[in-house]
């Protein structure tokens, strides 16, 4: 009896429907970091990027000087030789030093006399500077835009590098002269502190506006602004990217540009006005050879990789080469002359690795279209120049 009992308590037990198990615990996401805490931790990635990779972008670069009385004309040359970019935590300093020319027309009267300088005008110059850089980015057109603000000001020096000539037109202005340098106020010497005291205030006074970068992801495109445009908005084309700004030499003048990746070839579309001008193509070595032998005024001897004479328009290209390549212009007649050159899009953006994010784009990649004959060359004003 006892027997039936346990073996109906098991049937019954058996019978009756198992015991479902818990549902499982949704997992939620960790919300995100979205406060200052965050900002302070991608404004410290930023300077820890730009501590270590700001000073390849720029060193050895060599860019213009844009004339400060006519709009897309540049007619100068900075060379930065030197480049180091330090994390502070709060803010990022750096301190650049190189040297540069620009063409100077200057009339100046004193004490009844009128004394001119017509030369390139050489320099040595350093900047220490500091300050904080903010980030932004417009998903639209995916340009990312870096600004600059400096904490204080700049530490410039600026040195002339020779002597600066001063023409006398006429024999009361050759007295004044000699009388002059007697007493160590010499047109010479009031030139050149002039050049030191005039350089030193231009450089700080754009260096204390701060400035801009935009990246185009969808080219690799980088371009500097000496002016804090908005979110999404990039610097205006600067030379090698449109003819609509032009660099102009003078006779025994030169102005180079670089350094360009030439990893798929370098390809220029070149425009010329004003009589004929010797364009080149050539490594860094050679080039920094040429700048030295320049403002030591001495005569160079680079052997450059591709060189023509130009008069009106012609295409140079060069094969695939290792070293960095620079377009380097000289003229070759006594008046000067005006040149702008056109790199492609779609090549300067192969040599530098692709774009950074794939983009549908409306137009073509191919650099600006050439511009038809009698054209006018208006407009720009290069904001990447000095």
């Amino acid at each position: 009896m006892r027997r039936l009992l346990v073996l109906a308590l098991i049937a019954g037990c058996s019978s009756k429907k198992e015991t479902p198990p818990d549902p499982p615990i949704e997992a939620k996401p960790e919300r995100p970091l979205r406060d200052a805490v965050g900002d302070a931790d991608l404004r410290a990635l930023v300077y820890d990027y730009l501590s270590t990779q700001a000073c390849q972008q720029a060193l050895h670069r060599m860019s213009g000087i844009k004339d400060r009385t006519r709009e897309g004309i540049v007619n100068g040359q900075i060379w930065v030789r030197s480049c180091k970019v330090t994390n502070e935590g709060s803010r990022l300093s750096a301190e650049l030093s190189g040297n540069g020319w620009q063409w100077q027309h200057v009339v100046q009267k004193k004490g009844g006399g009128t004394f001119e300088v017509n030369q390139y005008v050489k320099f040595a110059v350093t900047a220490k500077l500091a300050g904080t850089v903010d980030l932004a980015y417009s998903p639209k057109n995916h340009v990312a835009s870096l600004w600059f603000t400096p904490s204080g000001p700049a530490d410039v020096d600026v040195k002339p590098v020779g002597e600066i000539a001063v023409d006398r037109d006429d024999t009361w202005s050759s007295i004044i002269g000699g009388v002059g340098s007697l007493v160590g106020e010499s047109p010479e010497d009031n030139a050149d502190d002039t050049a030191k005291k005039k350089g030193k205030q231009a450089f700080q006074e754009q260096i204390a506006r701060g400035f801009a970068v935009g990246i185009d992801l969808c080219t690799h495109t980088v371009r500097m602004s000496l002016q804090r445009l908005p979110k999404g908005v990039m610097p205006k084309a600067t030379v090698g990217e449109t003819h609509k700004v032009e660099v102009e030499v003078q006779n025994g003048g030169v102005v180079m540009y670089g350094p360009y990746r030439a990893d798929v070839g370098m390809t220029i579309d070149v425009d010329v006005t004003g009589g004929p001008a010797k364009v080149s193509l050539g490594c860094q070595a050679e080039a920094e050879q040429t700048a030295q032998a320049f403002l030591d005024e001495k005569p160079g001897a680079a052997q450059p990789i591709k060189t023509e004479v130009i008069t009106g328009h012609a295409v140079l290209h060069a094969p695939r080469e290792r070293c960095p390549l620079y377009v380097v212009m000289r003229s070759v007649q006594p008046a000067p002359v005006q040149v702008s050159f056109v790199r492609p899009t779609r090549e300067a953006m192969e040599a530098s690795g692709g774009p950074f994010a794939e983009c549908a784009r409306d137009k073509p990649l191919g650099g600006e279209p050439k511009a038809t004959p009698g054209t006018p060359k208006t407009g720009s004003g290069d904001d990447e120049e000095r």
